[in-house]
């Protein structure tokens, strides 16, 4: 019944998916690559809100494409992609009918508001430097490197704060002795003591 209903598309890095306010007419699973979903606001400012990446597809357009409403937030490939999209209306029939599909799409919209609920929970009830102290060392140990190739605003736009307050904080971490900066770089220089000064915050 759905056969030939999927398209294979590569989607280079910088490519903009969807728009905020865009009607979206397909659902697109990910083959390879990283898709970024943000917010955007007037001010040119961004928070993300999470990543596409490999088996998964992006919840806020299921979402967009069931409730037949425009995208609310912005989608743009991070990692040149691959995709296996599904127009709409057949994606649209296929959830009605399918079960295994069902459970894939619950499954995953449970998850993305779970992480969305801790995102939350980080902004309100954590203090921005410990949060920032974190992000440095989940991404040393994800990258197996004490050096974060990153500018103060991207560390922002993924804390979902200002630029401002990465760039205070770091300063002082880096006159405390904890990292070195340099233009687009933070190098952990004690990662131990860093490590113990997140443990009692």
């Amino acid at each position: 019944m759905y056969d030939n209903v999927y398209i294979n598309v590569k989607l280079p890095k910088g490519t903009i998916v969807f728009r905020e306010g865009d009607m979206c007419e397909h659902v697109a699973f990910i083959v390879s690559g990283v898709i970024r979903v943000a917010k955007i606001g007037e001010n040119g400012k961004e928070v993300n809100l999470y990543r596409v990446c490999r088996g998964e597809s992006c919840v806020l357009t299921i979402s967009s494409v069931l409730s037949h409403s425009p995208f609310p937030a912005t989608a743009i490939v991070e990692e040149d992609a691959e995709a296996m999209i599904v127009p709409k209306d057949t994606f649209a029939t296929m959830m009605a009918t399918n079960t295994q599909l069902q459970t894939f799409v619950y499954d995953m919209m449970m998850n993305r508001f779970m992480a969305m609920m801790q995102m939350i929970e980080h902004i309100v009830f954590e203090k921005m430097d410990k949060r920032l102290i974190e992000f440095l060392l989940d991404r040393c140990k994800k990258n197996k490197t004490n050096m974060i190739e990153m500018t103060h605003e991207h560390i922002a736009i993924e804390l979902g704060t200002a630029r401002e307050v990465v760039s205070r904080i770091l300063k002082q971490l880096e006159r405390e002795g904890y990292v070195q900066l340099a233009r687009g770089k933070v190098k952990i220089v004690d990662k131990e003591r860093l490590c113990d000064k997140f443990a009692t915050m």
